[in-house]
């Protein structure tokens, strides 16, 4: 369009470990002047970014981990331009060391999600949609011997959305996902990744499913790189409300938490 657009951000960070504790913060806060098309107009918005992780290693076996992650958006020209987000997640992972056969991530998320509205794009697209939502998951991982790994995941939404930032009239929008999995070291650092996967939405009398192929290679003891193909059109991530995940995907893994 040729609109200008002029950016000013500044932001810290800060972490510290130990131990058992690692914890980290960073802030930002930007500042957005962009000129409207055709018009020589310019607005302004102002955003704030809040981050913040934690670990906590309880016990040999136990770990706390979270994080909170916050963003507030202000634009000049009115309350239906700004834009908030909030993301708030607390889990236990258990990673024992006599028998690390099994391994297990339980995990509560509250999100929510007010998009600015340059990023509503049309009352069906996701990215226009207000988004509040408690989600609870449940992960576990067993290795059956040396080359075979099983295992599954179980999530529940119970969330709200709606389409209307001026009235907003909120609908329940809830969702099971059911997840199995299988994982295959069949040669020295490389592995094989199938899935089988389900998404029930009660509220939508609808379910999708589908599966997940994938080949990953071992690069030192903690990380693992791989690609595949997603056969279903959703994410396992019950945040996301899109049905644009079917496709070919890179993926970067942290083993050990």
């Amino acid at each position: 369009t040729g609109a200008e657009l002029k950016r000013t951000a500044a932001g810290v960070s800060i972490g510290y470990g130990f131990d058992k504790l690692k914890i980290a913060s960073a802030l930002e806060y930007r500042v957005d002047d962009t000129e409207g098309p055709g018009t020589g107009d310019t607005s302004k918005r102002t955003t704030w970014l809040v981050k913040n992780s934690l670990k906590y290693q309880l016990s040999a076996d136990w770990r706390l981990i979270g994080k909170f992650n916050y963003a507030h958006s202000n634009d000049s020209r009115g309350e239906a331009y700004d834009g908030d987000y909030t993301e708030a997640v607390i889990g236990y992972a258990y990673r024992p060391v006599h028998h690390d056969r099994l391994n297990a991530l339980i995990k509560y998320t509250f999100f929510y999600n007010l998009p600015a509205a340059e990023q509503s794009v049309g009352l069906d697209a996701a990215s226009s949609v207000i988004q509040r939502s408690h989600i609870g998951a449940v992960d576990v991982m067993y290795d059956l011997t040396q080359r075979w790994t099983v295992g599954g995941k179980y999530a529940y939404r119970h969330g709200e959305v709606s389409q209307d930032r001026v009235d907003r009239e909120f609908f329940t929008s809830r969702a099971h996902l059911y997840v199995v999995r299988a994982d295959w070291h069949f040669l020295h650092r490389w592995d094989a990744v199938v899935e089988a996967r389900l998404l029930d939405l009660p509220d939508a009398y609808d379910q999708r499913s589908g599966a997940l192929l994938g080949l990953y290679r071992h690069m030192g003891n903690h990380v693992k790189v791989g690609v595949g193909y997603n056969f279903s059109d959703f994410s396992d991530d019950l945040t996301d409300l899109d049905y644009k995940h079917q496709g070919l995907f890179i993926n970067l893994s942290l083993i050990h938490i």
